[in-house]
């Protein structure tokens, strides 16, 4: 046990690294991969179709999802149900004059609330399902999400303008009637604005859950919804630019290098490392999103969206590598580490054996994806992704059982309304 409280008590989780400068801008990419899975291409986006800056290339019709824009001059070089790939093109004048076109909006001064900020936020770009919550009191996660992850504190003290922007959007999309911003206890932060709570900044205290639970005192508590920092950030760039949004803030970091950048939406990350000067050896590992919560990528053509909170380089030798085939040896580590109380090693070997609905017992619904079982487990075993695995497979099981229910339920309506007039019905003509 004390071994462990060391491992947790890690000073890389420390949640707070002084880094207070504002982001650099990133580089300027010369092809984009832009995820579309889900939305609908807009009529003439297609192969070899040309493209400007802020262009609505697809639309989502979940009105929460957001549409996609162009974040670059370009040409379409192909188009698949998953992606978009754009080249690069010195742009002629035809084009720019396209590009200056883009028609701005003043989300300050628009009269939108509620349910017609979210289209109008959508349509700009921006996911509005969780910032649009339906609750009373919503939380703003003002914690780096991950170990390694670092642009919080700048946004919070470097970036105030685009924050305040971003909450009085907020205020107009959201029915919250109390909004309060969580921060490190150690941040010495003041705002006049918005209500303050200050809260521990030790991983995994990011973890939305355990924010809530740090902010309210209770476990789960209904009517209270949680936004992070980087959706208000995105929110607030959109207001004071007026154009969809096209990029985002990531963390570009590796055993020696950190740094915090504002890219294109679809950079590919191999560009990503280069301009950073971020080497990449054989036997190095290549995370996207967070070291802890992120997943590794076998290309350097992958790309980043809007929400990935960074991009880092696991060195090999660094961290013992995961063995997909290891078998559980039940030391208990990931049992004493889950902030949620499960039992990790019961939850991964249902997954690994396909035995997910054992898992609904052992309430894989509270799992809150934190990450440190997978880092103490002595096998090495990849308990987070074991355990994502199963509640993918339940998910898909649960709405195959609500798509068969609603057949059956449509197919009874027109069995009722088939049948023919009962005999005593007919006599009764």
């Amino acid at each position: 046990m004390k071994e462990l409280f060391q491992i947790i008590q890690d000073p890389r989780f420390h949640l707070l690294y002084g880094v207070t400068q504002r982001f650099s801008a990133g580089p300027q990419p010369l092809r984009v991969r832009l995820n579309r899975e889900g939305c609908k291409l807009v009529e003439g986006v297609t192969k070899k179709a040309l493209v400007h800056p802020n262009m609505r290339l697809a639309v989502h019709p979940n009105p929460g999802k957001a549409d996609k824009f162009s974040p670059i001059f370009g040409k379409i070089t192909d188009v698949t149900e998953r992606s978009i790939f754009i080249d690069y093109v010195e742009p002629d004048e035809e084009l720019r004059n396209a590009a200056a076109a883009v028609k701005k909006v003043d989300l300050l001064a628009a009269p939108e609330q509620g349910q017609e900020m979210a289209a109008l936020l959508k349509s700009l770009g921006l996911n509005t399902r969780s910032l649009g919550q339906d609750c009373s009191t919503l939380i703003i996660n003002g914690l780096n999400p991950d170990p390694g992850v670092t642009w919080a504190e700048p946004m919070l003290l470097a970036h105030q303008e685009t924050i305040r922007a971003g909450l009085k959007v907020l205020r107009r999309l959201s029915p919250a009637n109390r909004i309060i911003l969580a921060v490190p206890k150690e941040l010495n932060l003041h705002l006049t604005d918005i209500e303050i709570a200050h809260v521990p900044a030790h991983y995994p205290a990011s973890v939305n859950a355990l924010v809530v639970k740090a902010v309210t005192g209770k476990e789960n508590p209904k009517d209270v919804g949680i936004v992070g920092l980087h959706n208000l950030w995105s929110l607030g760039h959109v207001a004071r630019t007026g154009l969809p949004l096209t990029e985002t803030v990531v963390t570009l970091g590796s055993l020696e290098h950190s740094g915090n950048y504002i890219v294109c939406d679809g950079s590919l990350i191999g560009d990503l490392l280069e301009f950073a000067h971020i080497p990449l050896h054989t036997g190095d590992t290549l995370v996207r999103g967070g070291p802890l919560r992120g997943e590794s990528v076998d290309k350097l053509s992958r790309s980043i969206t809007c929400g990935t909170p960074g991009v880092f380089v696991v060195e090999a030798g660094t961290i013992p590598p995961m063995e997909g085939h290891s078998p559980c040896i039940n030391c208990g580590a990931c049992v004493l580490a889950c902030p949620a109380r499960l039992s990790p090693s019961i939850l991964s070997r249902n997954a690994e054996f396909a035995l997910h609905d054992r898992n609904t017992a052992e309430h894989i619904t509270s799992c809150l994806e934190c990450g440190l079982c997978g880092y103490v487990c002595i096998a090495r075993r990849p308990v987070l992704q074991y355990i994502r695995l199963s509640k993918y497979k339940l998910g898909q099981a649960a709405e195959a059982r609500r798509c068969l229910e609603s057949r059956r339920s449509i197919d009874a309506s027109c069995t009722i309304a088939a049948q023919p007039e009962s005999a005593e019905a007919q006599g009764g003509k």
